[in-house]
């Protein structure tokens, strides 16, 4: 879902209202960002202050107050304008947007006009398995509430998905753990599947470096078919590895041992998304997958102290990993998470985008039955969207 920013201007209050009505209860009304004006300085004033980074996506505004911010520099803005038109109007033909027509209607041609933020690059080549990184620089910011609705979503799309949890506290296991209990793989052997995997390919990776250095380390050899360490999750809709019984085996992962990782799973040939679910931090398992994964989810909550940490992490990566942070903002898509109707807090940089917004759900806050979290319609609506976006994305690129 990518949210747009609109200006729309009119001297009929009543119109603009039943406008802003029609968008907050339609199920647009998280998909695009409306400001409204019905006297010529407050708009002025208002697109005066604007910085460069906070344009609007489309003006939509009555001649009156349309031509004289095209005369005075608008034309020459880049921003896309309509004209709101009653039918009387000269010129601008191609621009008018007829004032009183079917509201599903407007919104849609508003839609249409809006400029689109840029299109997001990926580094899957050639692959069969798109790996996904589900990324924050914050604790608490809902990671694994997203990865986890992201592979349900994409399973009840038809996708075949993994979900791989490399938390060093693994937090996804209360909401899989009933799913994980009841399903017809539960032994001794499903229970240590993602050791065994890490142990195996250590293994292998011993024996190709003590052969021929062009061997390659995912390269399954002697190693076990990746559906004997994996436990299939119905409620889930997609493949799930039981969480580590021992946590110093993923305190002890490498970024290689990562990566080595990733690799196998993307070049097992059994899945067609791999959903990557690390820290909020600095440790070398998210450097692995800030290495290994094609194209990234980072999560943002709208108050000051998480905008800042992102900003923190920005910055460092940017005086110490120069080429890594650019290459990654190329894949990024930027989603504000817990969103609760406007995006009050500035950006940390001006190059950044919100690409899309998940909601606030406020049963969220007190939860006793592991299922509530991956059964709200309005949250798997919205990810959805996202894993919409994601997926055209990538058959476009």
């Amino acid at each position: 879902m990518i949210v747009l920013k609109a200006v729309l201007v009119s001297r009929d209050k009543d119109y603009i209202q039943a406008w802003l009505d029609y968008v907050q209860s339609s199920s647009s009304g998280s998909t695009m960002r409306f400001i409204a004006f019905s006297q010529r300085e407050a708009f002025r004033n208002h697109m005066d202050e604007q910085d460069e980074h906070e344009l609007p996506d489309l003006i939509i505004a009555e001649p009156e107050f349309l031509n004289p911010w095209l005369m005075n520099g608008g034309d020459a803005s880049g921003i896309p304008w309509l004209m709101l038109s009653e039918g009387g109007d000269e010129g601008h033909e191609a621009k008018r947007l007829m004032k009183y027509q079917p509201l599903p209607a407007l919104l849609e041609a508003v839609r249409r006009a809006c400029r689109q933020p840029r299109s997001k690059g990926s580094r899957h080549s050639g692959q069969e398995t798109l790996a996904i990184g589900v990324l924050s620089a914050s604790g608490g910011s809902g990671k694994t509430a997203v990865a986890l609705h992201m592979a349900k979503q994409l399973g009840l799309a038809g996708y075949s998905v993994l979900y791989l949890n490399l938390e060093t506290l693994d937090s996804s296991f209360p909401f899989l753990e009933k799913g994980l209990r009841r399903g017809s793989q539960h032994h001794v052997e499903a229970e240590t599947g993602l050791s065994r995997l890490l142990y195996d390919l250590k293994a292998r990776k011993r024996e190709v470096t003590s052969g021929t250095d062009s061997a390659d380390v995912s390269a399954t050899g002697k190693m076990k078919t990746i559906v004997e360490y994996v436990v299939g999750h119905e409620a889930l809709k997609a493949d799930v590895f039981w969480p580590l019984a021992n946590r110093k085996e993923m305190l002890q992962m490498s970024k290689a041992d990562t990566v080595d990782l990733i690799r196998y799973l993307t070049g097992s040939g059994q899945y067609e998304v791999l959903i990557l679910d690390g820290d909020s931090g600095w440790d070398e398992r998210s450097d692995g997958i800030l290495k290994a994964a094609d194209t990234f989810v980072w999560l943002v909550e709208d108050d000051i102290a998480a905008m800042h940490r992102w900003g923190q992490w920005l910055q460092h990566n940017e005086r110490t990993r120069t080429e890594l942070l650019g290459n990654m903002l190329e894949r990024t898509y930027f989603v504000i998470n817990k969103y609760r109707e406007q995006v009050i807090n500035p950006l940390p940089r001006p190059d950044l985008y919100v690409d899309a917004v998940l909601p606030y759900i406020p049963s969220w806050k007190q939860m006793n039955q592991e299922e509530v979290m991956l059964s709200s319609p309005i949250f798997q609506r919205e990810v959805n969207r996202l894993c919409e976006m994601l997926m055209q994305a990538e058959k476009d690129g």
